[in-house]
């Protein structure tokens, strides 16, 4: 049974329409009405005219329907953000959530509106509620879907006639905060630029033109309805304390192996003694200062640093804090210019002793402030001695899909952690995950977990962090964002929606490819197995045969084709970094290797990450695997980069959205 039509937009090639805004449109209703036109435009090739309220002469509701003497050929009145003829309409966003939205067909009139912020002092959470609905409109009623960033991976439909069921869909997202890091220009994309032989400008340039889209397109994650704010600050909190405090208290800071406590190495990266209470007042002072500074601040961030060469603390003190009998971690050391590994005991009762103490403080001069605390690294499970402060929000930086054993001990971690935490949200390093670039799928775990903490307690995600592996990791990215906004969708709906869309007729061939990807990651994860090792020449045989099938299938289809050779762009890459890592597994294991050969595997590689830089920008983040792996690996097979160049850009901590307010 056919839906009954209800709105017609254009028809054979002619706009039947109008789109309406409010006299005082919000930010959110402008951006999604020009949104809205251009993709109209594209579809269609009609110009579909803007208009606002006001433009209407002797406008009113007869009978349900909008009137005007100005616009009698119109037959569909498309109603973007809410205004005076959607509120006489009955259509409002009075029941909406943050960031929810309303597309609804009444009378002559498509109304989409959502929760947008009204007015400039308006401090809503979300409130791009309009141009989410705009987004959404026009993928579940139009077809466009926006795979990956830049045209090609944006799907547009070619229809001359658009035409429309009748729609009654009133939605708020259930998680508040859906946040993804995105990593962008920092010094560490600029250790790997200089690496590669690229400018900042050069990268920054390249971002731009491969985004770049015919319609007018907000980023991937905007488009995809990535939003909303918890109002919590949980960036690393102590970046700037040895420089500040280093010279006057020394002893405020971790106890090395050598005896010392310097923290001149990486002082950005700066371990701290959380035993002393000096230490602890002069940062719950600093975080006073900050509430006081700033009335409307709603949080604080009491987040250690991570990261750099210091040690965590040894000294008796500290030692006292952490349980013996508490979960085993693995530390390391370097003693005499030589790193050891040694088993120690979780931290997490040294970090929530440290946490509270700070958190009693700051409570007696703003009791009603929160403050933001990570469990993470070698604190990640709850703590065995200490209650959590009321005042204290966890963020559970946790998370990984490399082995299952690993996962399952996450989720565990987690459910300690909510039962004791006032409140608490996932900041996983999740999309880090294959940070090398190597192809992997993990859409069913993911959206088991979150669905998992969803039910637990969870009230917000900051995902970090999307590295553009587009061409080897991208229906992660599309998948895991799609359930962000509605976490009850169906997975293999959602996959079936990302191959029937991009693909065509090959779309049967390509859900085959990602199947059998997600099979072989899910076996190695539970096996233990290394990824890049495990892309054996076999394993890329296979894959690359179903990718080939599917191109067969594609014919003369040259969107099609283009986006599996995009594909198996990823697929290469994650051949050769296959080579490389069997081939430094040898070497590590002080195994003859031909070094001959090792050499030219590197140039092959470092000639297909310019290619890549340059003409599939988002193919592979090249310049992040330079940045992470490409000195270490030079220097191991003693190979230099023929381009290498000097960076004159003054090194800043990583600005990859670690530092951003929830």
């Amino acid at each position: 049974m056919h839906k009954k039509i209800e709105a017609s937009i254009v028809q054979n090639g002619v706009a039947t329409s109008i789109i309406v805004l409010p006299a005082n449109p919000s930010p959110a209703a402008e951006e999604g009405a020009k949104i809205l036109s251009d993709h109209l435009t594209q579809i269609s090739g009609a110009q579909v005219e803007t208009l606002k309220e006001t433009d209407l002469k002797d406008v009113r509701i007869e009978d349900g329907k909008i009137v005007t003497s100005s616009k009698d050929d119109v037959e569909t009145f498309i109603l973007v953000g809410e205004g005076e003829l959607t509120q006489k309409l009955g259509v409002t966003s009075e029941d909406l959530g943050p960031g929810g939205i309303i597309i609804k067909t009444t009378g002559n009139a498509l109304v989409i509106l959502g929760a947008d912020k009204k007015r400039p002092s308006d401090t809503s959470s979300d409130p791009w509620g309009t141009r989410y609905a705009v987004t959404q409109f026009l993928e579940d009623y139009l077809g466009v879907k926006y795979l990956w960033p830049g045209e090609l991976g944006k799907v547009v439909p070619n229809n001359e006639t658009i035409a429309i069921p009748n729609i009654d869909l009133s939605f708020t997202p259930p998680i508040a905060q859906r946040h993804f890091r995105s990593f962008n220009y920092s010094n560490l994309a600029q250790q790997g630029l200089d690496n590669l032989g690229f400018t900042k400008e050069e990268f920054l340039n390249m971002r731009e033109e491969a985004a770049n889209t015919e319609s007018q397109t907000p980023t991937w994650f905007t488009w995809h309805r990535l939003g909303g704010k918890l109002g919590l600050s949980g960036r690393h909190a102590y970046l700037h304390l040895w420089d500040k405090y280093g010279e006057e208290h020394p002893e405020w800071f971790a106890l090395q192996p050598d005896g010392s406590r310097d923290q001149s190495a990486a002082p950005d990266r700066t371990r701290l003694c959380k035993s002393n209470l000096d230490l602890i007042d002069a940062i719950a002072k600093e975080k006073i200062e900050e509430l006081d500074n700033n009335p409307g601040q709603r949080s604080v961030s009491i987040s250690p640093n991570d990261n750099g060469p210091q040690r965590f603390c040894m000294c008796p003190e500290c030692k006292k804090l952490d349980p013996q009998d508490g979960p085993k971690v693995t530390l390391w050391e370097t003693v005499d210019g030589k790193r050891r590994n040694f088993e120690y005991v979780s931290l997490t009762d040294r970090m929530v002793y440290f946490y509270n103490a700070i958190a009693e403080r700051v409570t007696e001069k703003h009791p009603d402030a929160i403050l933001v605390a990570y469990a993470y690294s070698r604190y990640k499970t709850p703590p065995m001695w200490h209650e959590l402060h009321p005042n204290i929000v966890i963020g559970f930086a946790s998370m990984g899909y490399e082995t299952e054993s690993a996962r399952l001990e996450c989720l565990d971690n987690w459910d300690g952690w909510a039962a004791m935490a006032t409140q608490i949200f996932w900041r996983p390093n999740l999309l880090w995950f294959r940070n090398d670039g190597t192809a992997s799928v993990f859409v069913h775990r993911a959206a088991e977990d979150l669905r998992y903490l969803l039910r637990n307690r969870m009230i917000g995600t900051d995902q970090d962090c999307c590295m553009h592996h587009w061409a080897t990791q991208g229906l992660n990215y599309y998948v895991f964002a799609k359930l962000h906004w509605n976490p009850y969708l169906h997975v293999d709906r959602l996959i079936d929606d990302y191959c029937k869309s991009g693909f065509g007729a090959a779309w049967k061939g390509i859900k085959k490819y990602f199947m059998r990807m997600e099979h072989l990651s899910n076996e190695w994860a539970f096996d233990g197995k290394d990824y890049p090792t495990s892309y054996t020449p076999e394993v890329v045989n296979e894959l690359n045969g179903i990718l080939d099938a599917a191109k067969e299938v594609a014919g003369d289809d040259e969107i099609v084709r283009k986006r599996i050779e995009f594909l198996q762009m990823g697929l290469n890459w994650s051949a050769v970094e296959g080579k490389l890592q069997r081939m430094l597994a040898k070497l590590q294991a002080s195994e003859e290797i031909d070094k001959e050969k090792a050499h030219s595997l590197l140039q092959s590689r470092y000639e297909l990450m310019s290619d890549i830089f340059k003409n599939n920008h988002y193919a592979i983040n090249v310049t992040a695997w330079a940045a992470l792996f490409g000195k270490r690996l030079s220097k191991l097979f003693g190979w230099e980069a023929p381009e290498a160049v000097t960076s004159n850009v003054k090194k800043e901590i990583v600005t990859d959205g670690e530092g951003e307010v929830l």
